[in-house]
């Protein structure tokens, strides 16, 4: 039979999960009694959830301003889980707006948290890092978390890309604090083992859906579908579960002593990272159309270029200065869209597919070129020869390195 947590049940686990914390907040050794009703199972899957407060220094500073009546900006990125997919984009529903609320109400006296929802559906830490220092940086937001580890790959370049998002977020002059969050999908696909190794690297608070929910299905006390409708996405009570997380996360780390001053480590965890980013689309490039239209049909991108078929094939034409170039660009499960050519200082670098088998028509981000050393960079996309009565659209060039 499915056990579903009903908004009572929820809000008795919540006041549970406060009288336990108390022992915490005054200093005293937490009770080592096993968990026997609801509520303390409930209470102790959501301690499971927090799998390290890190280094508190930076977090510290948030608490204190924000006891001071100072406003605090908290910004999260990630994949539709965090634009809140199932709830509704930018929803007061979603476990970003409800982790921020808690935060207002918990801890704030007097100012006000500003909520930075940057979660865009489909996408990976690749384009993550690509869209930080125009997006999610841009604020100097206080508190940011990092939501891709069920839009990661585990490939080399997946790892690669969240370290370099990460680092560029811990090396920002306002030292915010960073939080990986470590999302679950029901097939047991996550990339938390590795992010999770990069998160120790920088010593940052980390919390897993997966280490807390796991073991309750795995008892019988939960089932996937209170968590989620479908196979990755929370519903209502599983956005709720997710902030509970957020929450008690907050809790830990207002408790510990706080910690040395935060150092960024000197090495890598990577040896080569994508650092210094950014995205250019046709109101910041240099470029010369040829036979593409300045348009794209997706709205986060709206100054992208569109390829129209029948036109004869001219390149779209561009120059910027870059180590490294990507491309972002629509994907489709339809033999309607073809292959582009990406020509780098006159040679053949990447052939670009924009058609996938598992394809929703959503962003897509490959790195076509890699460099040794920033340099100007001339860069051609046109169709393949024989694609030229197909589709194609450049949401957005992405480029890194100093």
């Amino acid at each position: 039979m499915k056990t579903r947590f009903c908004a009572a049940k929820r809000f008795a686990a919540a006041a549970m999960a406060a009288l336990t914390a108390m022992p915490l907040l005054c200093g005293c050794e937490e009770s080592s009694k096993a968990p026997e009703t609801p509520e303390e199972f409930h209470n102790a899957m959501v301690d499971r959830s927090v799998v390290s407060v890190g280094n508190t220094e930076r977090i510290a500073k948030v608490f204190d301003r924000a006891a001071k009546g100072e406003n605090i900006t908290m910004a999260y990125i990630g994949g539709s889980i965090t634009e809140g997919y199932s709830v509704g984009a930018q929803s007061p529903l979603c476990y970003v707006s409800l982790s921020a609320q808690n935060f207002q109400t918990d801890y704030m006296q007097g100012g006000t948290v500003n909520c930075q929802n940057n979660g865009l559906s489909g996408t990976p830490s690749i384009l993550g890092n690509l869209r930080a220092p125009k997006e999610l940086l841009s604020t100097d937001p206080d508190v940011i978390f990092i939501e891709f580890a069920v839009n990661d790959g585990g490939e080399y370049e997946y790892q690669t890309a969240y370290e370099s998002l990460v680092r560029t977020c811990v090396e920002q002059e306002n030292q915010p604090a960073v939080i990986l969050l470590f999302t679950y999908m029901e097939t047991g696909h996550t990339c938390q083992d590795n992010q999770q190794k990069i998160g120790e690297h920088y010593d940052l608070g980390m919390i897993s859906v997966r280490d807390a929910i796991v073991p309750e299905m795995e008892a019988g006390r939960m089932v996937w579908d209170d968590y989620s409708d479908d196979d990755v996405h929370p519903n209502q009570a599983g956005h709720a579960l997710v902030a509970e997380f957020i929450d008690r996360y907050f809790e830990k780390a207002a408790a510990v002593k706080k910690s040395e001053a935060y150092a960024v480590p000197e090495e890598t965890l990577h040896p080569v990272l994508y650092l210094d980013t950014a995205l250019w689309d046709a109101t910041s490039l240099r470029f010369r159309e040829g036979a593409w239209d300045m348009r794209s049909s997706n709205n986060h991108f709206p100054g992208g270029f569109t390829y129209v078929p029948g036109r004869e094939n001219e390149s779209l034409w561009f120059e910027v200065e870059a180590k490294d170039l990507f491309i972002v660009y629509k994907k489709a499960a339809s033999n309607n869209y073809g292959m582009i050519g990406v020509y780098v200082n006159g040679a053949l670098e990447a052939i670009v597919n924009g058609y996938g088998t598992n394809a929703w028509g959503g962003p897509a981000v490959d790195l076509v070129y890699e460099g040794e050393t920033r340099q100007k960079l001339e860069v051609e996309i046109r169709l393949l020869d024989d694609q030229t009565e197909k589709a194609f659209e450049v949401f957005a060039i992405g480029t890194s390195g100093k």
